[in-house]
């Protein structure tokens, strides 16, 4: 803060602080570097929590594949996963946060649900089971870009 003196006296008891200059540009300022809202925050906390169990479905995968062990790790975390991906549209939803990290919220939920079907498509034409490793990645790549947007969004 800065101080003036009265030209009329020069006493230290003449000295007066200078007020600062308020302008509708500082509120702008204030309201541009806002905390994140509590939804927000939460969104981007599950969203990370699906990025750690998508990458443990990989790697449970992963394990499966090389013999260390069976698909049964793989096989009873995937509908958990898929549960826990519907926590995104509704936080976003009741968050009331932006419209596109909404509808994006609700392609990670619609690509989990093609995920589960994709395993039981297999079943009836083996080619359509090799969509699931490919929709795995994009899921990956989907919840790691949520996972990494600052909360404020």
């Amino acid at each position: 803060m800065q101080t003036l003196m009265s030209p009329m006296s020069s006493a230290p008891e003449a000295i007066q602080p200078v007020q600062p200059i308020q302008s509708a540009s500082s509120s702008v300022i204030q309201r541009a570097v806002a905390l994140p809202t509590r939804a927000a925050r939460t969104h981007t906390a599950v969203a990370r929590a699906l990025l750690g169990g998508v990458m443990l479905q990989i790697f449970f995968a992963g394990l499966a594949i090389f013999g260390v062990s069976s698909f049964l790790p793989h096989a009873i975390l995937g509908p958990l996963i898929i549960l826990g991906s519907l926590a995104l549209p509704i936080i976003a939803w009741r968050g009331r946060l932006d419209a596109a990290l909404h509808h994006r919220s609700w392609l990670v939920f619609g690509l989990m649900i093609v995920q589960g079907l994709l395993i039981d498509g297999s079943r009836l034409m083996p080619l359509i089971g090799a969509f699931h490793p490919l929709n795995a990645m994009l899921l990956a790549l989907l919840v790691a870009s949520m996972a990494r947007l600052t909360p404020d969004r």
